[in-house]
């Protein structure tokens, strides 16, 4: 099942921006080290939270989920970072891009969930899309 894919392709996508936002968390530099440090803190409970979800629906879909980092790994479309310092304005732009990688993710999801009548997975995915375009343009808002 189609939707089945793309939710376990947003939860492995989920763990790894997860990780990478913990590294934006750990490791950015300069006079906005509060406020960035703050904020990713709020993007990775977020996405904790969407990573459960996400699987949670697989299995009500009867799938299995990804259950291994390493599964995660092997077919996340998010890239790990290793760098480890950054400033405001690249975190910043991590998060944007990512952000616009999910939201076309999930706009795919809700439009094929549509079209199998998954009035649940739908609405799920709409809720997120648009949280992600609010959280786009606001962070669109801060860059200098």
């Amino acid at each position: 099942m189609k939707t089945i894919e793309l939710l376990k392709q947003l939860q492995a996508d989920s763990l790894v921006f997860f990780m990478k936002v913990h590294n934006y968390h750990w490791n950015v530099r300069g006079l906005s080290f509060p406020q960035v440090h703050s904020a990713t803190e709020e993007i990775y409970e977020e996405f904790a939270t969407l990573f459960d979800d996400l699987a949670e629906r697989v299995i009500q879909l009867g799938g299995t989920p990804y259950v291994t980092i390493a599964e995660c790994l092997k077919v996340s479309k998010v890239q790990e970072v290793s760098q480890t310092s950054f400033s405001a304005n690249e975190v910043l732009e991590g998060v944007i891009n990512e952000y616009k990688y999910f939201q076309k993710a999930l706009e795919e999801l809700s439009s094929v969930a549509d079209e199998c009548g998954d009035k649940v997975t739908g609405a799920f995915a709409d809720d997120k899309v648009a949280k992600l375009q609010k959280s786009i343009w606001m962070l669109n808002a801060q860059k200098a």
